[in-house]
């Protein structure tokens, strides 16, 4: 179909008909292209599974951190009441223990003395 103008006398083509054939190989490909991100982004050990793996890694390992250090801390503290006499004592003292020959006094708390308080936990309010 074409169209004749009076001005120039060209014909101008209102529609290739060949348009939609030559543009299939295009769509295709860009289906194609969009199938591949799809599939790499959220296929199993895709890129979002990637950055989830990551994320946690992250996570573990700051968590293995802080068990070292505290494991540490507890190695320290075995060690010192194997052999360090000052923190036997301090932790039998902790404990309430005494050492033989010695003598424990009790005092009891004086008549006149004001009884204590507890402190309030929180408000009765309705």
């Amino acid at each position: 179909m074409a169209r004749n103008t009076k001005l120039t006398g060209m014909t101008i083509p209102l529609r290739d008909p060949n348009r939609n054939k030559r543009r299939l190989p295009l769509f295709i490909a860009a289906a194609l292209v969009l199938a591949a991100v799809f599939i790499s982004l959220f296929r199993d050990m895709g890129v979002v599974d990637s950055w989830r793996l990551r994320k946690t890694e992250r996570q573990l390992r700051s968590e293995v951190e802080k068990l070292r250090q505290e494991n540490a801390l507890l190695k320290r503290t075995v060690e010192d009441l194997r052999g360090n006499p000052a923190v036997i004592e301090q932790e039998a003292r902790r404990l309430g223990l005494i050492k033989e020959g010695e003598n424990v006094i009790v005092v009891p708390p004086r008549q006149d003395a004001r009884p204590q308080v507890p402190p309030k936990t929180g408000t009765n309010r309705p």
